[in-house]
């Protein structure tokens, strides 16, 4: 698939800032593209279990760091990557960024991960791009503005049908699930696959929650997700018209639990941790 263009990214309503921020999206994404393969374990180094970085992670968000830093003189920088990390000077923004989310499917050369970057303003997430290079899909949202793929405006007000739904969920690795027990997270997976038309598990939280914003998925839910991996993504799905919370239906904690869903399936995805 041919790269995307900017022109065809964003709509035209979008601010100057959004701009340069798809722009260093795009910069990044094409490099994590073409370097896209299968590694083997020499080539990766692991973070922690099951927790890896490779050699594009790295060089992914030293293209977007430098096209941040050109963009908004002073401003500061939180890498996954810690790549060029530095404080934001007075009254400048802070940018939050993943390289490559869903760097377990990059590594092993799956063509599924986002470019995430998430602009703060005083703690306050004011915008944000994910972006799929693979697929050339941008999607974006400003605070306020709504939330737009590839320049269409996404809408996730939709009601509950939860016969006719796909949910996403992430499948923990042994210790992810803290925020409640085994037990319950288990249960909660085993009512939506009892219950909908199918689960599924794509290898990136942040392109999940963009489905969610996009009717591509009615909801998703995964434990110890970090601002990092949901920043952008919760304020496209918000901005959508869609509801993010923690699994109480409390404020999201960063790393913490992540539930998500169209305006109408968010409740019944709630009730079940609450039976939990």
């Amino acid at each position: 698939m041919p790269s995307l263009t900017l022109q065809a990214a964003l709509p035209e309503t979008t601010s100057e800032e959004l701009r340069a921020m798809a722009r260093a999206a795009l910069a990044g994404g094409e490099v994590a593209r073409q370097t896209l393969r299968r590694r083997d374990g020499a080539e990766m180094v692991r973070k922690g279990r099951h927790d890896y970085q490779t050699q594009g992670d790295l060089q992914t968000e030293a293209v977007i760091v430098a096209a941040l830093k050109e963009a908004f003189p002073g401003c500061g920088i939180m890498g996954e990557e810690q790549v060029g990390d530095c404080a934001a000077e007075e009254g400048r923004s802070t940018f939050v960024i993943d390289p490559i989310d869903g760097t377990t499917n990059y590594a092993w050369g799956i063509p599924h991960f986002g470019v995430v970057i998430t602009r703060l303003e005083r703690g306050e997430v004011m915008a944000g791009i994910t972006y799929d290079p693979m697929m050339g899909e941008m999607f974006s949202a400003e605070i306020g503005q709504g939330a737009w793929l590839n320049g269409v405006r996404l809408d996730a007000t939709g009601t509950a049908d939860v016969e006719n739904s796909v949910i996403g969920a992430g499948l923990p690795i042994r210790g992810q699930v803290r925020s409640v027990s085994e037990h319950c997270y288990h249960a909660a997976l085993r009512r939506a696959m009892d219950s909908t038309s199918g689960v599924r598990r794509l290898g990136s939280s942040a392109l999940s929650i963009a489905y969610v914003a996009a009717g591509r998925l009615d909801g998703f839910f995964e434990d110890m997700l970090s601002l990092v991996d949901y920043g952008a993504s919760v304020l496209i799905l918000r901005e959508a018209g869609g509801v993010v919370t923690g699994f109480d239906g409390g404020d999201i904690r960063s790393p913490g639990a992540i539930l998500a869903g169209s305006a109408g399936m968010h409740p019944w995805l709630l009730e079940g941790f609450a039976a939990g």
